[in-house]
């Protein structure tokens, strides 16, 4: 069964580890951006995740507190088909034990969905395997960030986001004399990426996609066997070539090193599977029949683990303090040269709309904020201002 989900904070590895399909929407060739009979002030993005709930019956899908937004939309649907809908409470604070004890709580309750879903509770062994193979993808996903054309990048982020696949182009288009730029703000799905394009028309070249699932969802953790924990298995990463879900893509892209979507050789549990016994962490998910205690400690020391590693990486506008969102736009724009920034921002997002004059002082260099509603109405208009920003920016 199919999972999508609207955050990249929600973690698919835990999905995948119970036997279900992840999907992030950002990838979805129907998640299309229509007038939709909703009130007023209600985002693009919001009302097109309620319309693929809507296209999509035989699927769930997750929301996330994250946005409050996203939070009405979950308000809209959750009553129309029991058990399809889940809202994920993401703890804006990052800084506190009770943020790691949320999130595991969160972990835990989302368990519970999924075995209702058809899922099965992941073994450690199983879970490890799969935080192993998505720990490859982010990796490679960042080593080809300084290199790969933003239009390619941004599909190929995305489509990680959909099946867990790495898939990046042969050749980096040539840099010429473009105005590098910065991209930061909300999601950016696939009926938007169009955007990338108008940039690179205008003159302008996206060096950093710091959008909501572009490079800020990716982060370079250790494999478990540089942890200390059991050698991960190479399995996935010498199956060449196997590609999921390839009906959603583009035919004829042009693909050199792809990662597949589905994790090799189970692995070996977690090696704090036998100091985590009695230590407190969150009770196995889907019961404990036939389950040794060794094997529950193993579960909880991994999917606290996972709970910790997610809240460490998490870069996004809605944490308090959101000091290390800037902290990493900071370290990004000066490595990669960026003069200017774009933001992105949907109507009703106060939270990156408010950070606009911040990002000017902060960083010292020109914003240009776009409002993605107005792609709905054509690009005429998002055309005409790209082209005079980049114009003062010559």
């Amino acid at each position: 069964m199919r999972l999508f989900y609207t955050s990249p904070w929600v973690p698919a590895e835990w999905i995948r580890a119970h036997g279900l399909e992840p999907r992030g929407v950002w990838y979805a060739d129907d998640f299309a951006f229509e007038p939709a009979p909703l009130s007023a002030g209600v985002c693009a993005f919001a009302q097109a995740v309620v319309r693929l709930a809507d296209l999509r019956p035989q699927s769930a899908v997750i929301f996330t507190t994250h946005c409050d937004q996203l939070r009405r939309g979950f308000d809209a649907v959750a009553g129309t088909v029991p058990g399809r809908f889940f809202l994920f409470n993401l703890p804006a604070t990052w800084q506190t034990p009770v943020a790691e004890r949320l999130f595991c709580s969160e972990l835990e309750r989302l368990s519970h969905f999924l075995v209702g879903l058809g899922g099965q509770a992941p073994s450690a062994e199983r879970l490890q395997a799969v935080l192993d193979h998505y720990g490859r993808a982010r990796r490679r996903l960042l080593q080809a960030a300084p290199a790969c054309p933003a239009r390619q990048y941004a599909e190929a982020i995305a489509r990680f986001h959909w099946d867990g696949s790495v898939c990046l182009p042969e050749h980096s288009g040539p840099v010429g004399a473009s105005i590098p730029l910065a991209l930061v703000g909300g999601p950016l799905p696939r009926a938007q990426w169009r955007l990338l394009e108008v940039l690179e028309r205008a003159g302008g070249r996206v060096v950093l996609n710091a959008t909501e699932a572009g490079e800020r969802s990716l982060w370079a953790a250790e494999p478990a066997r540089d942890r200390g924990d059991a050698p991960a298995s190479d399995g996935a990463g010498a199956q060449a070539g196997h590609i999921a879900g390839a009906s959603e893509s583009e035919a004829g892209r042009a693909l050199a090193c792809c990662v597949p979507p589905h994790p090799g050789p189970a692995h070996e549990p977690c090696s704090a599977a036998v100091s985590a016994a009695g230590s407190g962490g969150v009770s196995p998910p889907g019961g404990t029949r036939g389950k040794t205690p060794r094997a529950l400690a193993g579960e909880d020391a991994c999917a606290t683990g996972l709970a910790r590693e997610y809240l460490a990486h998490c870069v996004d506008v809605f944490q308090r303090p959101n000091t290390r969102l800037y902290a990493w736009l900071r370290e990004r724009l000066d490595a990669r040269g960026a003069r200017g920034l774009v933001l992105w921002a949907y109507v009703g997002c106060d939270l990156w709309r408010a950070e606009a004059q911040s990002l000017r002082e902060a960083f010292g260099r020109p914003l240009l904020l776009l409002d993605a509603e107005e792609v709905a109405s054509g690009w005429p208009r998002i055309t005409g201002r790209i082209e005079a920003f980049l114009e003062a920016l010559r």
